[in-house]
């Protein structure tokens, strides 16, 4: 991540995974308080990301919104769930923002990490390693087992999971990794409505809790 960071502003993010890079976007508002990285493995979740870091960014927390996945490897299913790759990408990541507020080119803020699906485990992994730098974690959906049980047991950061009411399978397998955790955590069931789940009505529910939370545990609400 060589690029000059704009101050508030945004920011273009590349990032060497070896084979390729990965590409993100850092948008910082004015008056700031803390940042958030959104993070998805695929060009899929973006739009909604994009959303979300819009409302996140009207709370005053700045986002970093990132695709864990090269262009090449977009293609490919298995990488999508392979935690252990992700994670080191994201770590990465999470290096490369610590560096620059050391350095003085960003605000020393808090960092939360929010992420559906698949790369929910890579989130709760990453935290559980680096809890003191990672002070908030939301997971939309996603088998946050697949991070692995040690990290589940050594996680810090306050943790809300966000899944369908009606998706039993997954509720049912994130309340079992639940009981692993000790840190401060919450199970919310959205509740199913007459809107399909990728509707305009369904986003402003999950936007509207992942703000709450981030707010309250980043922002000192």
């Amino acid at each position: 991540m060589t690029e000059a960071i704009s101050f508030p502003g945004d920011t273009a993010i590349s990032i060497d995974a070896g084979h390729g890079s990965l590409h993100g976007r850092l948008s910082l508002p004015a008056k700031i308080s803390a940042v958030v990285v959104l993070t998805h493995a695929g060009p899929a979740p973006e739009a909604r990301d994009d959303a979300l870091a819009v409302i996140l960014q009207h709370a005053g927390i700045g986002t970093l919104t990132l695709d864990l996945l090269t262009d090449a490897e977009e293609r490919f299913a298995d990488r999508h769930r392979n935690v252990s790759l992700l994670a080191r990408r994201l770590l990465d990541a999470l290096a490369l923002l610590k560096q620059r507020m050391l350095l003085g080119e960003l605000p020393t803020l808090p960092i939360g990490l929010c992420a559906a699906g698949d790369c929910s485990p890579v989130v709760l992994r990453v935290a559980a390693l680096r809890d003191h730098d990672v002070y908030a974690v939301v997971c939309r959906g996603g088998l946050i087992d697949l991070a692995g049980m040690l990290y589940l047991r050594s996680l810090a950061s306050p943790l809300l999971l966000l899944v369908a009411e009606d998706d039993e399978r997954v509720a049912a397998s994130n309340r079992r990794a639940l009981s692993e955790v000790s840190c401060r955590k919450e199970l919310r069931l959205l509740a199913a409505t007459t809107h399909p789940p990728d509707s305009a009505a369904a986003f402003e529910l999950v936007a509207r809790e992942t703000a709450r939370w981030f707010v309250q545990r980043l922002a000192g609400d």
